[in-house]
């Protein structure tokens, strides 16, 4: 005998659907009509009860076909391949590395439609006591969230539950910490080798770490003094820079020029990348050039450690401290907007204004 809930009525793109649960399955089956009060009453009163005769006499295994809502597993994987070919390589390795880590092990073996906001949230509470940050936990849920986006919109689910999820406590930023400029003098005195031309260029630039790896000698022009950024390297992946304001033409400021210039000298006749490893192949990541000189040669030159992606602030934040136009530092950054930069480097901005609110000077 064939165990069945009894089916309700939903609305799934002005059509009405029914949902019942059968030996244990859930089902998800169109009645093929309009969604109106008449039609509702039309499948409360005849084509309910007369599916449920068919079932008990086996005529709707027959005659019917049964839609089966999808393990989470079973459908992440026609997700990921559906966006194959709009995402980057390293932002697909990023979401399958999340979504491998950090939710299959979590969601397996639960049906699409048996992902509630409750579930959504329990699981954030777990990544938090795992250690991770809220805006860590966001990524995440961004693979998450477009896994069940995409069952919405074929049908398979009526709504996405994480945007029914409370928000994650709100992080402060992490703290800008750039380096002075005795700080530059004496990390750039102490580096020795292609090294030395490796933190000018990031310290001169405010290149990515990633886009600094993946510059070309093609990429440079010594006669217009230019350089132009058409790509980055991530985990030894070359592709595109972070977004399309990220693909740009900078200047080489003058303090930059000899030590590309040296750094042409190492090798430029080599015709490929700028800077090379012992295997004259490009960087994998900035991790090696970490370990083998940014620390040592940090030590040495007796400056607090900070990353060398902090390059990268300290050139935004000299350069506005200094003066220099807004519009400018945000081209060179190649941010997709002055507010961003702003938000992120406004503190920097001197106000030569001395006095404030003059007008309460006056007797009120």
């Amino acid at each position: 005998m064939h165990k069945i809930t009894q089916p309700k009525l939903y609305s799934r793109g002005n059509k009405l659907w029914i949902r019942f649960t059968l030996n244990n399955d859930v089902i998800k089956k169109s009645l093929n009509i309009e969604d109106t009060k008449a039609n509702r009453k039309l499948a409360t009163t005849q084509i309910i009860p007369q599916m449920i005769l068919k079932v008990s006499t086996g005529e709707f295994f027959e005659n019917d076909i049964v839609e089966k809502v999808p393990l989470f597993e079973d459908f992440a994987e026609l997700s990921f391949e559906l966006h194959k070919s709009s995402r980057k390589v390293t932002t697909l390795n990023r979401y399958k590395s999340n979504y491998n880590k950090h939710l299959l092990p979590y969601f397996k073996g639960k049906r699409l439609d048996e992902i509630k906001p409750s579930h959504i949230s329990l699981w954030q509470n777990k990544m938090l006591d795992l250690g991770l940050s809220p805006k860590r936990i966001k990524d995440i849920r961004i693979v998450l969230s477009v896994i069940l986006e995409d069952a919405v919109c074929d049908e398979i689910i009526t709504s996405n539950a994480v945007r029914k999820v409370s928000k994650l406590p709100m992080q402060a930023p992490p703290q800008i910490n750039p380096f002075c400029l005795d700080e530059i003098k004496a990390i750039l005195h102490h580096a020795t080798g292609q090294f030395k031309n490796f933190f000018a260029v990031a310290f001169f630039t405010g290149m990515r770490t990633g886009e600094t790896i993946g510059l070309k000698w093609e990429d440079i022009d010594f006669n217009q003094n230019e350089i132009s950024i058409k790509r980055t390297i991530n985990k030894g992946m070359e592709t595109t820079p972070k977004t399309i304001g990220s693909v740009r033409t900078i200047e080489i400021l003058p303090t930059l020029l000899k030590f590309l210039k040296n750094q042409h000298s190492l090798t430029g006749d080599k015709n490929s990348y700028v800077f090379l490893n012992g295997n004259d192949k490009n960087y994998f990541d900035s991790n090696k050039i970490r370990d083998y000189s940014w620390k040592t040669t940090l030590i040495n030159a007796g400056v607090s450690y900070r990353t060398i992606y902090n390059t990268r602030h300290t050139f935004a934040s000299l350069m506005i401290s200094k003066g220099e136009d807004i519009l400018w530092v945000s081209h060179m950054l190649g941010h997709s907007s002055t507010e961003m930069t702003l938000r992120r480097y406004a503190k920097y901005i001197k106000n030569e204004q001395k006095k404030r609110a003059t007008f309460l000077t006056t007797e009120i």
